[in-house]
């Protein structure tokens, strides 16, 4: 019987952790195929990003498509957008690691290019306004 209910419980657990939803998700989201007006490469860069908190604070730095994406996915009463953006080697990474804290926090991490090429980065990231963040 012991067995038994020891298996039961193992496939449960099992099971649940399949179906379960990933733990970041409603953490952040990166939003993709975006294009910005030129003005946000001179108010963020790779280690400080431009916060937008309302789509009238987004107008600044996006067009009418990018804001129309934008609009879809942020909710600005729960959420608030993280704008990167600069110029630099195509290599250039930007990333982010959510550490299991409460509350939570998101670090994000800046890697430069070996490539001598110029690229423009854009990344927008969709934060809830309660988590916590900052930048190596």
């Amino acid at each position: 019987m012991k067995t038994h209910l020891i298996a039961l419980v193992s496939f449960y657990t099992l099971v649940g952790g399949l179906f379960a939803a990933p733990a970041n998700h409603d953490l952040i989201t990166e939003l993709k195929d975006l294009s910005a007006e030129e003005a946000v490469f001179k108010g963020a860069s790779k280690t400080k990003p431009v916060v937008v908190k309302s789509l009238k604070n987004g107008a600044k730095y996006f067009g009418k498509e990018a804001l129309a994406k934008i609009s879809k996915a942020v909710d600005f009463e729960k959420q608030s957008v993280l704008v990167f953006a600069w110029k630099g080697s195509g290599q250039d990474r930007l990333q982010y690691v959510v550490k299991e804290s409460f509350p939570e926090q998101i670090m994000f991490s800046y890697k430069r290019g070996r490539t001598k090429d110029l690229k423009s980065h854009l990344k927008v990231y969709v934060l809830r306004s309660d988590v916590k963040w900052a930048v190596e």
